[in-house]
Parts: structure tokens; C-alpha cells; sequence
């Protein structure tokens, strides 16, 4: 009878199932990935001096390297420009003298030297263009990468500057077409 009564309470103590696997349904996550078409433009050094002499032609301080990227998936050409916001004022002492952008020059790559009075997309007469690619292969995402150099010069020469500190921006910047 005891024998019993221990079995009995020894079930009692125990739940049902113990030791026993459960497993939950599965959730699915659906996931989607794009890598969309981009081009990324980078410049150093970020400042160039200039020693500006009366009636003469100054080089910067140092070569600019333009650093680009791009991952396309159709058929483009890239180009790349460097460009002034304003062909009047390229430079500014910022009390109404200016150096014009057809004063400042740009050698890309060691090839001549090139006034800063193109057209390109970015703005009209202040350009010059540092490269061009065609990429033709579509159905493919196309990667690439370039580096250049870009040296650059001012010339004063038929300028009335006054002597002070000339500031302004070369901005780089590339599209695909």
C-alpha cells in the first residue's frame, strides 16, 4: 500500500510531457537588396595657395587628385568637371575685386594647360573637363575607379587687382548620361 501511495504521489509531482521537445511554427522574413546606380567624387588636398604676382602667372601650392567611383547597370558615358560657381568671380577679395575664371587654368594629368572657360552641365563658361568614359556593357552592374591630378594656375596678367587675400571654390563634380 505504501509501494502505492508513492508511485501515486511521485505522478503527482511530475507534469505531463516533462522532457518532451516543442518546436514553434517558422516565420519567414522576405529580404530585398538594391545597389542602385552611383558616381562619388572626392578632391585633396582641400586648399591651394597662390603666391599672386602683378601682371604674371602663379602655380598652387600643390596638385590637386581627384579620386572617382561609379557602379552603373546600363550604357553611359561619365564625365568629370571642374567648374567655378561664377565666371566673374572665381576668386574675390570680397570688396569688389575679382579674379575672373578665364584667369584661372587647369592642367589635368599633365597635359596643357586649359583656361577655366568651358561649358559643361554644372555651370555655363567656367569648366574644365577632367575626364570622359564611355561605359557601354548593360544588363551588368559596371564598377570603376580613377584617380587624376589637376594642377592649377592664375594668371594676373591684364588684371587691376588691389593687394589683399583672394578666396573662392573649385568645385569638382561628375554625371552620367
Amino acid at each position: 500500500m505504501y509501494v502505492v501511495l508513492f508511485a501515486l504521489a511521485t505522478f503527482v509531482f511530475v507534469g505531463p510531457g516533462d522532457g518532451a521537445q516543442v518546436s514553434s511554427n517558422i516565420a519567414g522574413v522576405n529580404l530585398s537588396a538594391i545597389l542602385g546606380d552611383s558616381i562619388s567624387v572626392s578632391a585633396s588636398p582641400g586648399l591651394v595657395n597662390f603666391a599672386l604676382v602683378s601682371n604674371g602667372v602663379a602655380t598652387g601650392s600643390t596638385t590637386v587628385t581627384v579620386n572617382s567611383g561609379w557602379i552603373l547597370g546600363h550604357p553611359a558615358t561619365i564625365s568629370s568637371y571642374a567648374y567655378f560657381s561664377n565666371s566673374t568671380a572665381a576668386l574675390t577679395d570680397g570688396a569688389g575685386h575679382n579674379i575672373p575664371s578665364s584667369s584661372v587654368s587647369g592642367n589635368v594629368d599633365g597635359g596643357g594647360f586649359q583656361t577655366f572657360t568651358g561649358a559643361c552641365p554644372f555651370s555655363a563658361n567656367t569648366c574644365v573637363q577632367i575626364w570622359t568614359k564611355h561605359v557601354p556593357s548593360a544588363g551588368i552592374k559596371l564598377t570603376g575607379s580613377r584617380n587624376d591630378t589637376l594642377q592649377l594656375q592664375i594668371s594676373t596678367v591684364g588684371l587691376s587687382l588691389q593687394a589683399g587675400t583672394y578666396t573662392g571654390v573649385l568645385h569638382i563634380q561628375a554625371q552620367a548620361l
